[in-house]
């Protein structure tokens, strides 16, 4: 076993909300391109990354089921070793598209159950609209009875056994408060942007009181994202973290 492997395979893990354990690290699947996606799932879980990120939205789940497949049988991971992570997409954001929307999700994973599912966005789209062509009628905005009724949703997949935690992502504290007035069941995750340049501070201690735990996305700080302007700083280029970087023998990314 290579040191590489060992070092990721030891990555500690995170208890949430139900008992659960929730790796620290994981690999994020957003923008991985198609006939691309599937190789890095391979390749991370062959380097020891036992924790993927995935979302239908990405449109990539059904390669990353076949390379899935290809390493349950190749021996290089179990299932019962794997945390899988994937969805709910903003059009699917009403209480009775929950449940047809996360078996999609692991038809396409060719999985029998996920590890976490989140609602993804507090707004919503209208459902099956076609985002190639996204219109203002399309978006249906933030409705805090459309939340609570879509929880409902989640909180029934989780009973059928189709998902082992529930959460949320991109939520702030008003609308996590909105939730929590009629949820059965806290969201064991609020899964948000969160690297040094923005640290969501308030977020996470809200998030703490209720043992929400925040996942951050984004945790170099996406210097790829959309939109980005060539002026814009870099985290991973930042005078201070570097410093850190070199006095422990480390690449900034491996900051913590």
């Amino acid at each position: 076993m290579s040191a590489k492997r060992v070092i990721m395979a030891a990555v500690e893990s995170l208890k949430m909300l139900g008992g659960t354990r929730i790796p620290a690290f994981g690999l994020g699947t957003w923008q991985s391109k198609p006939g691309e996606v599937g190789a890095a799932v391979e390749v991370a879980l062959k380097a020891g990354y036992r924790h993927l990120d995935c979302a239908h939205i990405y449109q990539n789940e059904a390669e990353i089921g076949e390379a899935l497949q290809k390493c349950f049988n190749e021996g290089v991971c179990k299932r019962e070793n794997l945390f899988v992570t994937s969805k709910l997409w903003a059009g699917d954001m009403e209480e009775q598209y929950v449940l047809p929307a996360i078996q999609l999700t692991l038809k396409n994973l060719q999985l029998d159950y996920l590890d976490l599912y989140l609602i993804h966005s507090p707004f919503a789209f209208r459902h099956n609209l076609d985002m190639s062509n996204l219109q203002e009628v399309d978006k249906l905005g933030y409705d805090e009875s459309r939340i609570a009724g879509i929880w409902k949703g989640m909180e029934d997949v989780l009973g059928k056994g189709l998902t082992r935690a529930i959460g949320i992502s991109n939520l702030t504290i008003t609308k996590t408060e909105s939730l929590l007035k009629t949820a059965k069941i806290v969201p064991a995750v609020n899964q948000v942007e969160c690297h040094p340049y923005f640290q969501q501070k308030k977020l996470r201690e809200y998030c703490d009181t209720k043992g929400i735990l925040i996942e951050a996305y984004a945790p170099l700080g996406s210097p790829a994202r959309r939109g980005v302007e060539a002026t814009d700083p870099v985290v991973m280029d930042d005078p201070t973290i570097k410093e850190i970087a070199s006095k422990k023998g480390a690449t900034p990314a491996q900051v913590r």
